[in-house]
């Protein structure tokens, strides 16, 4: 027959096991809570970035470059939210053929240096900072860039 007599054994009491598994819990959450605010701290600058970027659009609304002439002007408007500035123009033959002319500050001057939501950008190249002469009659494509790489194309005939 078994003997149903109740043992008098000790053993822990629900409340004590409760707080060692809170411990034990809370000691392994604590290296991954550190790996993960550091992960978030180091994408919340590019975060910021991107959003800036995201808001930032820019148009070309004219190109005046002359065959002959040594010199070009374009008109860049703010089309975006943020605020805006030039610092790197492309110019080359839009059929892919001839030299990439790549110019950055100061070889061409901003006026005014950066802008808000509509206003107008005069990027200038005074003569001879361009560094060639348009041939007449050849089509010329003209790129402009922020210094977040937010950019737009304009095709010209000299």
């Amino acid at each position: 027959m078994l003997d149903l007599k109740r043992q008098n054994t000790k053993a822990l009491s629900p409340i004590f096991a409760t707080l060692i598994i809170l411990a034990v819990v809370t000691v392994l959450f604590i290296p991954v809570f550190i790996w993960a605010a550091g992960t978030t701290s180091q994408t919340e600058d590019s975060w910021e970035a991107s959003g800036l970027t995201a808001t930032e659009r820019i148009v070309i609304e004219e190109v005046s470059l002359k065959a002959g002439t040594a010199s070009c002007t374009i008109y860049v408007r703010n089309i975006g939210k943020t605020a805006v500035s030039v610092d790197n123009v492309f110019i080359t033959l839009s059929d892919g053929t001839g030299v990439l002319h790549v110019y950055s500050l100061p070889t061409f001057t901003t006026s005014p240096s950066s802008v808000v939501q509509g206003d107008l950008i005069t990027v200038s190249f005074a003569n001879p900072n361009l560094g060639f002469i348009p041939s007449a009659n050849e089509t010329y494509t003209v790129k402009v860039f922020t210094p977040r790489g937010v950019g737009d194309a304009y095709q010209v005939v000299t």
